[in-house]
């Protein structure tokens, strides 16, 4: 997925919402974010939603650094 956001986006501390049309990569960007980063938090609407993500980090941070 190509990102059109720029990559400095909220690095000076700023809270930063994604908005964008359903399936357009803006949980994949959010993820890919806070990764790039050594803590972070993000909030999700649905349960299920959330332990597809947290699984998704699990599986590439392992489950220790999680």
């Amino acid at each position: 997925m190509r990102s059109s956001l720029p990559a400095n986006i909220g690095s000076d501390g700023r809270i930063v919402a994604v908005l964008g049309p359903t399936n357009t990569g803006k949980t994949h960007l959010a993820v890919e974010r806070m990764l790039a980063h050594e803590s972070g938090m993000m909030g999700f609407p649905l349960r299920l939603l959330a332990r597809e993500i947290y699984d998704r980090i699990v599986a590439i941070k392992g489950e220790r650094a999680v």
